[in-house]
This record gives C-alpha cells, sequence and structure tokens, in this order.
C-alpha cells in the first residue's frame, strides 16, 4: 500500500459524509420531509401481502431520480428560514409535508427522465428478486437466518460456503448500486449501463467508497440485530437513528458522485 492511501481514502469517505451534512442542514426541512413521507409510505406498502417488499424496491430508485435530479439543478440550496416564524399549522405542512412529496416525484414532470427512472427501477427489482432467489435456495432465507440454523458444534460446508456466496451476490448487488441514480440521471446511462459503470467505479475507488459507507452500515446492523431481539426496539432505532442517517446517506452518495464526476454535475446543471 503506498504511503497515505489509506488515510486519504479515510479523508474522501469523511468528505463526502461531511458535504452530505451540510447539504441536509441547508435545508431541513426539504430532507427530513421526504425521509417522513418515504418512512410513511415504505412501512404502508410493506403491509401490502407478498408484494411489499418488491413494490418498494421498484419504486424507490424512482423516487432517488428525483432527489439527485433537484440537487444536480441546486434547486435544495436554499436554507430554511422557519425557526423564528410564530407556529402556522398550513405553513407547517406545505414546507415539511407537501412540498417535500412533491419533490420525491418531480422526476415524473420530465418525461425522458422519467422513462429511465422507470426501467432502473424494474431492472433493480430483477436483479434484487434473483440475488433473493439465490439466498432462498441456499441458506433458506436471510443470512441472519442461515446462521442459526447452521450447527457450529458439525460445520455444514454447504450451508457456509451457500452464505459466502450469498453473501458475495449481496455486495455484488450493493456496488452495482451505489452509484446507478446518478449515472442514470445525471450521465446519462441506461440502466444496465449505469449499474455496470457504478460496480466498476464502486471497485476501482474501493477504499473511499467503503470508508463512506461503514457508518451507514453499522447503523443498518443496529437496526436490524433491534429488529431481531425486540420487534418494537426496531421501530424506535429505525425512527431515530434511521431517520436522520437515511437522507444523509442519499446526500453522501450524491456528494461522492459529483467529486469522482464533476463533468456529469456540471452538464446537468446547464
Amino acid at each position: 500500500m503506498k504511503p497515505g492511501l489509506a488515510s486519504d481514502s479515510l479523508d474522501n469517505g469523511l468528505s463526502s459524509i461531511a458535504g452530505a451534512w451540510r447539504l441536509v442542514l441547508e435545508n431541513k426541512p426539504l430532507w427530513f420531509g421526504m425521509t417522513a413521507v418515504y418512512f410513511v409510505f415504505g412501512f404502508l406498502v410493506k403491509l401490502i401481502p407478498f408484494m411489499g417488499d418488491l413494490l418498494l424496491v421498484l419504486i424507490t430508485p424512482m423516487l432517488l431520480t428525483s432527489i439527485v435530479w433537484n440537487l444536480a439543478l441546486a434547486n435544495q440550496t436554499q436554507a430554511s428560514r422557519h425557526s423564528h416564524r410564530p407556529f402556522n399549522a398550513n405553513e407547517f405542512l406545505q414546507t415539511w409535508i407537501i412540498h417535500p412529496a412533491q419533490e420525491l416525484i418531480s422526476i415524473f414532470a420530465h418525461e425522458e427522465k422519467a422513462f429511465a427512472a422507470v426501467l432502473l427501477g424494474i431492472v433493480t427489482l430483477g436483479l434484487t428478486m434473483l440475488v433473493k432467489i439465490a439466498g432462498y435456495l441456499l441458506v433458506g432465507g436471510s443470512m441472519i437466518s442461515g446462521l442459526t440454523a447452521t450447527d457450529l458444534s458439525t460445520p455444514q460446508l454447504t450451508q457456509i460456503a451457500g452464505m459466502l456466496f450469498v453473501a458475495i451476490l449481496n455486495l455484488v448487488l450493493v456496488m452495482g448500486l451505489l452509484y446507478s441514480v446518478p449515472f442514470t440521471v445525471l450521465g446519462n446511462r441506461q440502466p444496465l449501463a449505469a449499474i455496470s459503470e457504478s460496480f466498476s467505479t464502486c471497485f476501482k475507488h474501493r477504499m473511499p467508497v467503503l470508508m463512506l459507507l461503514t457508518p451507514f452500515f453499522l447503523i443498518y446492523l443496529t437496526i436490524f440485530v433491534a429488529f431481531a431481539k425486540y420487534h418494537w426496539l426496531g421501530y424506535v432505532f429505525t425512527f431515530s437513528i434511521g431517520f436522520i442517517s437515511a437522507p444523509i446517506l442519499v446526500a453522501a452518495v450524491y456528494t461522492s458522485y459529483i467529486q469522482l464526476f464533476p463533468a456529469n454535475h456540471a452538464s446537468a446543471q446547464r
């Protein structure tokens, strides 16, 4: 390893998170309003039997394209100035709920971008289903269920190999999807090309990406374990640390992308 490489990677990852935090603070009502709308929407969608999770996977990339497109157009740079005003219910509803909800679906006002967003959602759903099918075939469900089903006193090599293979598939999927939205919206790539380029970007810049994602992975792991231990505790963590970290993650991925590909960001602003 070259001297300074690890520190540079750490700096790049932390700078993306710091830039994301600044973006969120510039317009807290919009970011946390969008997060609240998405959380409520996701909770309601997941109540749909059998299809809820899949529908959420399908729709999420479309909503993310709206956020990335509006960020590129610099529509979210005005800071909120509502802290010293008397409380007004109508203004609160407009600022924290209605406007953020409109922003989440604003991509559908741009026909060309909307078509690409829908295609990306479909491709994302297809790839996610393939990974889930592999998981059920090889470990009988999630990685956690596979671990609990394995008798550690008599290691089952096929079970362990299956879990390792599924873990690799999930890693490849994350690498392919991480920058797929900005590549589609800002880079004008077709969904499969965007996913392929996202994977190659993550592999090429693997250390900065690792530093960027590690804090959010630890938060996800904490919430996952909380749900496994006590369901109510999982909801408490989701609507506290999850609620705060979700918009920062989205903004951090966007910030990281424009650091890596400033030309795509500049062309989208024209």
